[in-house]
């Protein structure tokens, strides 16, 4: 004897939904388009962005590659490709400034290294794609304690990190600058 599973659609995959809140308990919100960590109480609750995330099924498994995006997984956290004080190619040699150590050389920038951008890109979409075109929106995600880092794939070393003057958009930073994340299902 035996038990026939019935022939019904499958459900549609969906992406898991979290409350994202870094260790000063700031929640996530959209400000001019950027993901900004500030205080969410009271009737500013109401403004928190969940995150969503999908595996990124391309890269090594054991290293926990997620997708990450906020609207319901239709836009994605991707890096920025510039930053607004890009460095003009026409500028004088002696007003280059310095870049960061852990930039690539297409991320000359004045302030630090690529920015955590959404973008209308959606999280299935990318997971449906290919390697190379998810790889820009993954990050490594490391489990320490009760805290949670997220590692950019695309640039190893960089971690997401809220910024460190109030108000400004989630960015990448190395340690120690990387923001200890927790993490609450949704």
């Amino acid at each position: 004897e035996f038990t026939v599973a019935s022939g019904g659609p499958r459900p549609a995959p969906q992406p898991y939904h979290y409350v994202l809140r870094d260790t000063e308990q700031k929640g996530l919100c959209l400000q001019d388009g950027h993901l900004v960590a500030t205080s969410l109480q009271g009737a500013n609750a109401a403004q928190e962005e969940p995150i969503s995330v999908v595996p990124n099924r391309h890269l090594e498994r054991h290293r926990c590659p997620l997708m990450l995006g906020i609207r319901g997984g239709t836009r994605a956290l991707a890096l920025s490709q510039h930053c607004p004080r890009a460095v003009s190619a026409l500028s004088p040699p002696d007003r280059v400034p310095a870049l960061s150590p852990r930039c690539p050389p297409t991320m000359a920038v004045s302030h630090g290294c690529p920015r955590a951008v959404p973008q209308d890109v959606g999280l299935l979409e990318l997971f449906a794609g290919d390697k190379d075109t998810a790889t820009p929106f993954t990050f490594y995600k490391a489990f320490g304690g009760s805290t949670h880092t997220f590692e950019a794939a695309a640039h190893p070393g960089l971690f997401l990190s809220t910024a460190p003057a109030p108000g400004g958009p989630l960015r990448l930073a190395e340690p120690p600058s990387a923001t200890a994340f927790y993490l609450r299902r949704k």
